[in-house]
């Protein structure tokens, strides 16, 4: 009811507005909010992270809400992260920023019907992934090193763990790949398929990037299939439309791909404990 009460003062909306549930991940609670507008919409106050959505007359308000209050264990920057999405949005790539809360537990964008998309297939998403990666965008970078650290801060881990113990033994090869300058792009680093609208007419759009960051090109591959639960010939698959579509040596793409299906994995596992640690406060 707070998010609710909140949201009506920010958004100018009325006692008629119509707020759904959906679906979410581990951490966040997403709201789809809908109303038909006769005037304008416009954001009250000064919040410089506001989007500045402005809707004509006659047109309906559809938002997406994200209610991020449960996740102070990530270590994302939202602020960062909502100026990030601005410039994607300017590049057609996902959906308009509206207005983030101060205190960055609130985030709202435009909403995207997912009604009338397919599943993306193996090429459509490697298809996804060139295109992301070569974005002329420049953002802060993953810093996985860093990013595990604090995890495993968050995670307590016994400096004894079998995680803990991955983590070190890897971690030369982490801080090596991130100074690869060829491979050095900004990466969605979450490109689940249900986050990604393919329209008729070949055009797309994606949506949650909390976890986007310079990084390397190969984290980004073997993340989208860890959480898409490719494996075998998709994993293949994947790769080699990928390195076709970026002109890179197949053998070279397949052996640094390798190389971060382990990365990628330990990162999950040592998020995954940093996530139970935090809910079992």
């Amino acid at each position: 009811m707070d998010i609710i009460a909140t949201l009506k003062n920010v958004l100018n909306l009325s006692d008629s507005v119509k707020i759904s549930v959906y679906p979410a991940g581990a951490v966040n609670r997403v709201y789809r909010v809908q109303e038909s507008k006769n005037s304008q919409l416009s954001l009250r106050g000064s919040n410089p992270q506001n989007g500045g959505l402005q809707k004509q007359e006659d047109t309906s308000v559809d938002l997406a809400v994200k209610w991020l209050a449960d996740d102070d264990f990530s270590g994302v920057n939202r602020a960062h992260q909502f100026a990030l999405q601005q410039q994607l949005y300017r590049e057609g790539i996902a959906p308009e920023p509206v207005w983030l809360s101060e205190d960055e537990t609130i985030w709202v964008e435009q909403w995207l019907d997912h009604s009338n998309c397919t599943a993306p297939s193996t090429f459509e998403l490697a298809k996804t992934l060139a295109r992301v990666h070569s974005l002329p965008i420049n953002a802060k970078g993953l810093d996985l090193a860093l990013r595990w650290q604090h995890y495993r801060d968050v995670a307590q881990l016994d400096r004894s763990s079998e995680l803990y113990l991955k983590a070190q033994a890897l971690l030369k090869t982490v801080k090596k790949t991130e100074r690869d300058n060829d491979d050095y792009v900004l990466c969605h680093n979450d490109l689940l398929t249900s986050h990604l609208f393919i329209n008729s007419d070949n055009t797309f759009k994606i949506i949650d990037w909390e976890y986007a960051a310079m990084g390397n090109r190969y984290f980004d591959l073997a993340s989208c299939c860890l959480i898409n639960k490719l494996a075998g010939d998709g994993r293949i698959e994947l790769v080699k439309h990928y390195a076709e579509l970026m002109n890179i040596n197949e053998a070279e793409a397949f052996g640094k791909f390798e190389l971060f299906i382990e990365i990628v994995s330990l990162t999950n596992d040592l998020w995954f404990a940093a996530l139970n640690a935090n809910n079992d406060k």
